[in-house]
């Protein structure tokens, strides 16, 4: 018996179908002062965020239970929590260096200049879902999702001010499962993540192992597209980069 290959507009069409229902972003402004004309900064100091490993919800795929030790489950909330900073620093720097500006990461020993910007951020939450029940149904079932906060300083020698802040929040969205899509769906599905793992092999250095550090890669790019409408609205940055 030969199997028949899911026609090119079914595949087409569960593409299509994926990218319309990616991951949700949502960066909403929560403050902004009012001031404008601020000097431009000489840098941009990029602090990483912290985060309560009790916020932490790991994998709740049976098969990663199995695989888990739970004498070790503080150690893994950890390593997860630090892969998720790391994502998100990494991300804020390489998009705010895309803009003009001279960013770096900080730490508490790092030197601050007066006019420097700082940015300090929380993760409210890390849930990395269910991967099994959000690849096989999808629909939201089993969704990761990542929360945060976000603040933004200028630094003086008086004081620091505090010039803009952000609730963000990202989840898998609800994009359908292969079960749902059935056999063309699950054929579609496998040639995307193919083509995925070729991306990530491209680029190995950063390839992480979580859904919800890949999240905040997508969560940094949102932030900082607001961060250009406030940077141009000072005079820092070329409007044209500001979306």
């Amino acid at each position: 018996m030969q199997l028949k290959c899911p026609s090119k507009l079914v595949v087409t069409s569960f593409l299509c179908l994926l990218l319309v229902a990616c991951g949700n972003m949502d960066v909403k402004k929560t403050y902004e002062t009012d001031v404008v004309g601020l000097t431009k900064p000489s840098t941009v100091l990029v602090y990483d965020f912290s985060i309560d490993p009790k916020a932490v919800q790991q994998n709740a795929n049976p098969i990663s239970k199995l695989m888990r030790d739970d004498k070790n489950e503080a150690i893994d909330k950890n390593k997860l929590a630090t892969e998720v900073v790391d994502a998100m620093s990494k991300e804020l720097v390489k998009k705010i260096t895309a803009l003009g500006l001279n960013p770096m990461r900080a730490d508490q020993s790092s030197p601050i200049a007066d006019g420097a910007i700082t940015i300090h951020g929380k993760l409210i939450k890390i849930d990395e879902g269910n991967s099994l029940t959000r690849n096989a149904i999808g629909l939201g079932v089993g969704k990761s999702s990542l929360d945060a906060n976000v603040l933004v300083y200028v630094h003086s020698s008086t004081g620091d001010q505090e010039l803009i802040a952000f609730d963000a929040h990202a989840d898998s969205g609800k994009k359908p499962g292969a079960v749902v899509l059935g056999p063309a769906g699950a054929v579609a599905g496998a040639g995307a993540a193919a083509t995925v793992g070729a991306n990530v092999a491209k680029g190995a250095a950063d390839a992480y192992k979580s859904a919800s550090a890949h999240q905040a890669e997508g969560m940094a790019e949102e932030i900082t597209a607001e961060l250009a409408k406030f940077f141009s609205k000072q005079g820092w940055i070329n409007p044209g980069l500001a979306k």
